[in-house]
């Protein structure tokens, strides 16, 4: 048996055949969010930023290893065939990579590359071969995926998609979840993330052909698998079915302890000083424990490591290879001891804790309670990297609050959460970069100008607060939640501050089903709430009424024409006319309804002011830097 590391270029771009046996398993990887194919991604991803952005050396990734072993004898001039024991997963997954990048590559005009990625998917004919149609092919699948595999390989991404139209694409070129073979689906996935993951290098200033170029450079250099060969002697049956058997495999915490005791020891420091004095911390269950943050689901360990690497780096974290990525992290920073190291981790760690046990009034809790209700942990690091490194408490407060803006502000306004993790990373760019710490990143929040980063103004904000549909677009915690933090600053001196929202639902002045009980502008009652569902109806409307029925569909889920009330209202009182919904919102104790209530008709304009002063307040709630508007 021997076993060597080498790169995938080197494993891929030999001439020969690797040949998937019959007693390995289907093509089994998925696309599931945490499953094999999104962490292959991932990896691919962070291999090819590494080169674009050029902020840190090229680490090779260790990604498994293939097991094969060759026939004795084979015919001279034939394309090499060695047969795989283990790693078929692997193999053909890579080979669905570089079908992938040649697609794209083929979508936007990139030749060469095309051209290139061909040399790593077939080999070159000549008379040496015995059955071209065979020995062309780089990979010889099982018999179960050999065909779909041949499709893929032979076939532009647009004609594979035709072909399997409907069997497993949508007319629309989305894929069925539900019978799809795997094989296809990983395909459809990786063509689908490289695509989208060029158009946003491209958003964020790089050339396409670079982009795709960092992609093909960061897989086949930076991906190294440890290939092991068989000899005569080996059992490759034998062999194959205890590498598949059943065992516990280490934690990704437990790979790191591991590492840090390793290191501690080499450096001649205590160990076990270490561990009682700075390590038994993170031996609580807390740590343990799994929560979900975003849409994954892991111990807290792994999620502090996570952030602590991104907080300290100012660099994206692949959570599915956390443990390497520590380790990539503590040798870059070189700490002199590990006990240094340790005090960095313990800081982040406490004020991980904090954000967890933090009450909803503190600085903390709130910005806590923000990110919660948004369901975005790509700001941990950066929330951490405040509480860890900013002494001042108001500087504190001012740069949470302006966070808690940056959120909402684009919430209202419709913008992507797309690149939130780039952005988190050059938001700790720009606090790490001035002693004044709040001024370096206020300014950098406000020099921010594309849909996918900026800070929208006070006038976007109104506009989007006057016109933009809210309801069923805005989910509703944070609908609630905006329309909440509203009531609190209508509120005066003279209401009671005892007055919860916690318990409150989001109700509509004017009901969606509004035709019965609302007659529009000109006193006439339109037969239904949209000129679409009265033309499907047969009823007939005119000009006017259209316009006047239309300008009212767009007003109703608009900000305006929301109100917060305690418990929902039965479906009867709910779609009454204005004169019972004003009677019971004027009982209310919250300023948000008695500002209804004051006004004598509800319509379209009662609806645009009241957006106006609800505007207004937000923009003062969640205001900006002025010098900057």
């Amino acid at each position: 048996m021997d076993a060597k590391a080498h790169d995938l270029n080197f494993v891929l771009g030999q001439r020969q055949q690797w040949v998937v046996p019959v007693y390995q398993r289907h093509y089994e990887w998925e696309t599931d969010a945490d499953k094999q194919i999104p962490k292959l991604w991932d990896d691919l991803r962070d291999k090819a930023t590494e080169r674009l952005d050029e902020d840190r050396t090229p680490l090779p990734h260790y990604f498994g290893a293939i097991i094969y072993s060759e026939p004795t004898k084979q015919a001279f001039g034939a394309v090499p065939v060695r047969f795989l024991v283990d790693g078929q997963q692997r193999i053909t997954t890579f080979q669905i990579v570089l079908v992938a990048i040649r697609e794209v590559a083929r979508k936007i005009g990139i030749k060469h590359l095309v051209e290139v990625t061909s040399t790593y998917l077939f080999n070159d004919e000549n008379k040496g071969m015995k059955d071209v149609e065979k020995e062309k092919f780089k990979l010889w699948p099982s018999s179960y995926d050999r065909q779909l595999f041949q499709k893929i390989a032979t076939e532009e991404y647009a004609e594979v998609v035709s072909s399997f139209t409907p069997s497993y694409f949508h007319g629309t070129g989305r894929i069925k979840k539900g019978g799809t073979p795997k094989l296809l689906r990983a395909y459809h996935q990786l063509y689908t993330d490289i695509s989208t993951f060029v158009d946003d290098r491209v958003e964020l200033g790089d050339e396409r052909e670079a982009v795709l170029s960092a992609l093909l450079e960061g897989f086949l250099a930076g991906f190294q698998i440890v290939v092991i060969q068989l000899d005569e002697n080996d059992d490759a049956q034998e062999i194959f079915a205890s590498l598949n058997g059943l065992g516990k495999p280490l934690a990704p915490f437990d790979l790191i302890r591991n590492s840090i005791f390793h290191r501690a020891r080499k450096l001649g420091e205590d160990d076990e000083k270490l561990f009682d004095g700075r390590w038994k911390l993170f031996e609580e269950p807390f740590w343990t424990d799994e929560v979900r943050q975003g849409r994954l689901k892991r111990a807290r360990a792994d999620h502090l490591i996570a952030h602590t690497v991104v907080a300290e780096t100012a660099r994206d974290a692949n959570i599915g290879k956390i443990a390497t990525e520590y380790q990539h992290y503590a040798r870059d920073r070189a700490f002199t001891t590990v006990a240094e190291e340790l005090d960095v981790l313990i800081r982040h760690a406490k004020n991980y804790r904090l954000l967890e046990d933090a009450k909803e009034d503190t600085t903390v809790g709130q910005i806590t309670n923000v990110l919660r209700v948004w369901d975005l942990s790509t700001f941990h690091p950066f929330v951490l990297w405040i509480l860890s490194y900013v002494s001042d408490e108001h500087e504190k407060s001012q740069i949470l609050k302006l966070l808690e803006s940056y959120l909402v502000r684009r919430e209202l306004c419709g913008l992507t959460t797309k690149n939130y993790n780039k952005v988190t990373t050059s938001f700790i760019r720009a606090a790490k970069s001035a002693t004044d710490t709040y001024d370096a990143f206020s300014k950098h929040m406000m020099s921010m100008t594309g849909d996918i980063s900026k800070m929208p103004t006070d006038a976007q904000v109104k506009e989007a607060v006057l016109r933009r549909k809210a309801y069923g677009v805005i989910p509703t915690p944070r609908l609630r939640f905006i329309l909440q933090n509203v009531e609190y600053d209508l509120r005066d001196k003279f209401d009671e501050v005892t007055v919860s929202t916690s318990n409150l639902t989001i109700e509509h002045v004017m009901p969606r089903k509004w035709a019965e009980n609302w007659p529009l502008s000109d006193d006439r009652v339109a037969s239904h709430e949209s000129s679409f569902e009265a033309m499907m109806a047969g009823v007939p409307m005119d000009d006017g009424m259209k316009a006047l029925v239309e300008a009212r569909a767009r007003a109703v889920d608009t900000i305006g024409n929301l109100t917060l009330i305690t418990g929902a209202l039965n479906p009867s009182l709910s779609n009454a006319g204005w004169t019972t919904k004003r009677e019971k919102l004027s009982g209310s104790l919250l300023a948000l309804n008695r500002m209804v209530a004051k006004v004598e008709t509800w319509g379209e304009k009662s609806i645009e002011a009241r957006a106006e002063t609800i505007g207004d307040v937000i923009i003062r709630h969640w205001g900006v830097p002025k010098a900057d508007q």
